[in-house]
């Protein structure tokens, strides 16, 4: 994996031609030879009051949270579902999310694009709205 100041164009593509539109806003691209697995916390949204200053910003009540994780859910899912591919459940946080995608592009003969969309309760701290 390599981060790259500006924007390679010697093919075209869909993300050349994203970067291109928006490289005034752009700093650098992640880009890796197949894959980039990615992981991280909000930490801004990870603590009641962090949670409280974002809701208040995106001008969401608490009444409407519900609804409103909702809609994210939906938008979030809405690619993968129209190719078809899977949204899985996982019962447990312990199991190998990169074993199941693996197996599930295996089985599918998945060789580009999403794989899957994997869910599960991580354990966490949380708080109550």
């Amino acid at each position: 994996m390599r981060l790259r100041k500006g924007a390679d164009t010697r093919k075209e593509n869909a993300m050349n031609q994203f970067i291109r539109k928006y490289a005034k806003a752009i700093n650098g691209v992640l880009w890796g030879f197949d894959r980039l697995v990615l992981r991280g916390t909000l930490r801004a949204i990870s603590y009641e009051q962090g949670m409280q200053d974002y809701l208040m910003h995106t001008k969401v009540l608490l009444k409407d949270f519900k609804s409103y994780v909702a809609r994210l859910k939906a938008a979030s899912l809405a690619g993968v579902e129209a190719l078809g591919r899977p949204v899985q459940y996982l019962a447990s946080s312990a199991v190998s999310k990169e074993d199941i995608a693996r197996a599930i592009a295996h089985e599918q003969r998945i060789t580009e694009g999403p794989v899957c969309v994997l869910t599960c309760v991580e354990p966490c701290m949380s708080f109550d709205i």
